[in-house]
């Protein structure tokens, strides 16, 4: 069974995938903001690996 805190990392990773699939719709690939919220999903994935791991 998932804990919490791999139930809201994946909300977290959902959410910031859903944001940057919005922000792609705007801005270039390459832009400081899209870059900065694809590093916070990189973060969150790794932490997801480190939890169920």
């Amino acid at each position: 069974m998932a804990s919490k805190t791999t139930h809201t990392l994946l909300s977290n990773i959902e959410r910031v995938r859903h944001d940057l699939n919005v922000m792609a719709l705007s801005l270039d690939l390459s832009s400081p903001d899209m870059i900065h919220r694809s590093q916070e999903l990189d973060e969150l994935l790794n932490e997801y690996k480190y939890h169920t791991n």
